[in-house]
């Protein structure tokens, strides 16, 4: 992979986590300080490197590695909720459906045995 490749997609994963910070506290300027106290950075480095400032350079290698660690763990973070979000819906619409059935066959009780 070229360094060109390598920091695009570090810029990618920086730019998705302080959006998910940005969502979740409401401030773009507060979620560069956390992803910056997060993967050992200034928020002044993190802001220059995804507006690609000629100035900041390419990240070295132990801040690879932590964009890289915090990213997988908002993709763990996020499956799972994903999940959560799933199987509690599934238990809504099970109930609905439970509720449903009796409303039917309470308007139609012959229904069931026509088809």
């Amino acid at each position: 992979m070229s360094a060109a490749a390598l920091t695009s997609i570090t810029r990618s994963a920086l730019g998705a986590l302080v959006e998910r910070e940005e969502r979740r506290l409401g401030s773009r300027m507060v979620a560069y300080e956390i992803v910056a106290q997060t993967i050992g950075a200034s928020s002044s480095w993190v802001r220059a490197f995804l507006a690609k400032s000629e100035a900041v350079k390419e990240p070295r290698i132990t801040l690879f590695q932590n964009i890289r660690a915090s990213y997988e763990n908002l993709c763990s973070r996020v499956e799972q909720e994903n999940r959560a979000d799933e199987l509690r819906l599934k238990l809504i619409k099970g109930e609905i459906d439970a509720v449903t059935e009796g409303f039917m066959e309470k308007a139609d009780p012959e229904n069931k045995t026509r088809t």
